[in-house]
């Protein structure tokens, strides 16, 4: 028969078996892996529209109409955006002097939605979505009568766009399309003139004026993807 001393040993050695068993099992070793969320959901898209407004080209500023264009990557809530945009630039046309010339900007912008609906019928339906718009780009202004600007902007927007799904695929995706409304302002700085300190209302000190060009669109357009 075992003595007490050898069942007190075989006892202990059962117990830290066990022990190690239950320590591996909760180090996830022997668990299964837990599950993850769905994926974001994903999306190519692409955009083309209309500008209205007004341009800011150092002194010279006035009504503008233009196109915009871009194309886009979606992952969740967030976008990263290539954009074109061509529009008028230069004074108003009651102006005596009226200097007229066309600009042109290539840039890229980030998107995040603030608010949207999303569609979860597999045969479609229709959705909103409201989002802000922080970006950077390089501009291109082309005089009539000679003479070129190049700078860099910034810009910032704010839009909401309707959408319209189609069926779902095998894959998971599916087209859309639908149309598009925002606010966009585009900021730079304007080019260095030889002007004197002047006051154009009342003021303590006459100064010069700011250099800081402050251009501002309504877009109104279409989009479609997949």
């Amino acid at each position: 028969m075992p003595t007490p001393r050898l069942a007190a040993i075989t006892l202990l050695l059962i117990s830290s078996t066990a022990s190690a068993q239950v320590v591996v099992a909760r180090d996830g070793y022997a668990s299964p892996p837990e599950e993850t969320g769905p994926a974001a959901p994903r999306r190519v898209e692409a955009r083309a529209g209309l500008l209205l407004g007004g341009s800011d080209v150092g002194d010279a500023d006035g009504f503008s109409l233009g196109l915009t264009t871009g194309l886009g990557y979606r992952i969740g809530d967030i976008t990263l955006r290539g954009r074109f945009d061509y529009y008028r630039v230069g004074d108003g046309d009651d102006e005596a002097m009226s200097r007229r010339g066309r600009a042109s900007r290539i840039g890229g912008a980030l998107r995040y939605s603030f608010a949207s609906t999303d569609v979860t019928d597999s045969a479609g339906g229709a959705a909103g979505d409201f989002w802000g718009e922080l970006g950077l780009g390089l501009e291109h202004v082309a005089w009539k009568h000679g003479g070129v600007l190049d700078r860099p902007s910034a810009e910032v927007a704010l839009g909401f766009d309707i959408d319209g799904y189609g069926r779902r695929r095998a894959d998971g995706r599916r087209h859309h399309g639908g149309m598009f409304m925002a606010f966009r302002t585009l900021l730079a700085q304007g080019p260095e003139m030889a002007v004197p300190l002047t006051c154009d209302g009342p003021c303590d000190k006459p100064t010069r004026p700011s250099r800081t060009d402050v251009s501002m669109f309504f877009e109104l357009g279409v989009h479609w993807g997949h």
